[in-house]
């Protein structure tokens, strides 16, 4: 009796191990290679532009980035209407503003791409409003288990007179918002948030850098710990309520574990203060 009692508490110590082992997310010994990509549009004054970057043959799209500095014509009257990640590609669009220019501009759309990583998926959240609110903020959520390795957003109906504020990582989710520019709009509109994710790659970490808070133009760049490079590049403008946007999300190629963003002030300035940070996601 002793023997068999002793045997059926072995049994269901190993059950419970092998519970407890199914619940626990998977961690990715992987090392997550990873390339960049860009599409760049044509420079003229015609809105709005678009742009894609594919990702080579066999590979996802983990992150993404723009820059609406491409040309010499955007002094503040360009905004950057959507960065959309989509399995093997990174969409963007840019928009002028209410005020528009005649000047001549483009924008340049960046993939990050890495080999596919086990449990890779994109979620996709919506704002609960779709009038005219001045502020909408979206949240997307990952599956039980994964964690966030990239994130994008989507304005609809906004047309340049809506301006994306942030794009804003946790562990599991992305958050992103936005406000209606100076002018406001009478549009009906709405914003999506992207996350993509995955089981935890190793070496995973979001890493944050707070920039200056003061009224004008700003940059920040931002890097990865030694060793590790850069999935989902990401950004937050603070104080700035619709009278600042991005100007840039740039992944450097080299090195790779580099991100530098810049913000602008619309083109009749604000006497806000406000401030630029700079978020990304990291892993080996």
């Amino acid at each position: 009796m002793r023997k068999l009692i002793a045997w059926l508490g072995t049994v269901l110590m190993t059950l419970a191990v092998l519970a407890g082992t199914a619940r626990a997310a998977p961690v990715s010994v992987q090392a997550v290679t990873t390339v960049h990509v860009k599409a760049v549009s044509d420079i003229d004054s015609v809105s709005p532009k678009g742009k894609t970057a594919d990702c080579p043959a066999g590979m996802v799209a983990v992150g993404g980035g723009f820059t609406t500095a491409t040309g010499v014509g955007n002094d503040g009257s360009v905004v950057q209407d959507e960065l959309i990640i989509r399995d093997t590609s990174v969409t963007g669009t840019a928009y002028e503003d209410a005020n528009g220019t005649s000047k001549n501009w483009g924008i340049t759309v960046f993939a990050v791409c890495a080999n596919p990583l086990p449990g890779y998926e994109i979620k996709k959240g919506r704002s609960v409003n779709s009038g005219s609110e001045f502020e909408k903020p979206a949240v997307a959520t990952c599956s039980p288990g994964k964690v966030v390795i990239g994130g994008g957003f989507e304005v609809t109906g906004g047309l340049g007179e809506v301006v994306v504020d942030e794009l804003l990582p946790s562990s599991n989710q992305v958050f992103t918002k936005a406000f209606e520019g100076k002018a406001g709009t009478s549009r009906s509109w709405h914003i999506d948030a992207y996350a993509i994710c995955a089981f935890q790659p190793a070496g995973w970490q979001i890493v944050d850098k707070v920039g200056p808070i003061f009224s004008g133009g700003k940059t920040t760049t931002a890097k990865c710990p030694v060793g590790k490079k850069v999935l989902g590049p990401m950004f937050d403008l603070t104080g700035s309520l619709g009278q600042a946007h991005m100007l840039s999300l740039l992944p450097h190629d080299f090195p790779d574990q580099e991100v530098s963003i810049a913000a602008l002030e619309d083109d009749d300035g604000t006497t806000n203060s406000w401030g630029l940070n700079n978020w990304q996601i990291c892993a080996n």
